[in-house]
């Protein structure tokens, strides 16, 4: 799981004395994400696991600034289908999403 809090890789395995099981271990914050997309998901998830990616595309390629990741999904009310576009920026650390 990616911690976005610590922005790393950390094994998965509850925090001393937590029993929520998206708190990372090291920081013991609620801010664990999947690496990879997962069905099913929630919206607080799927944006995690957006911030993560954003964060992993920062690391390994040494960019900064607003990076922007996008993610395909079937819209649950009206089954069309939409794209989420998620731009963080590495300086602040904020980001923002709409749907296109």
């Amino acid at each position: 799981m990616w911690c976005i809090n610590c922005q790393r890789e950390v094994k998965h395995r509850p925090a001393y004395g937590v029993a929520n099981d998206t708190c990372c271990a090291v920081c013991a914050r609620n801010t664990l994400a999947y690496i990879q997309p997962r069905t099913g998901e929630t919206q607080e998830e799927m944006i995690k696991q957006m911030v993560g990616e954003a964060q992993r595309v920062a690391q390994s390629t040494g960019r900064t600034g607003d990076i922007e990741v996008l993610r395909g999904s079937r819209n649950s009310v009206s089954g069309e289908f939409e794209t989420k576009i998620l731009v963080y920026n590495t300086n602040t650390g904020f980001y923002r999403v709409r749907n296109q």
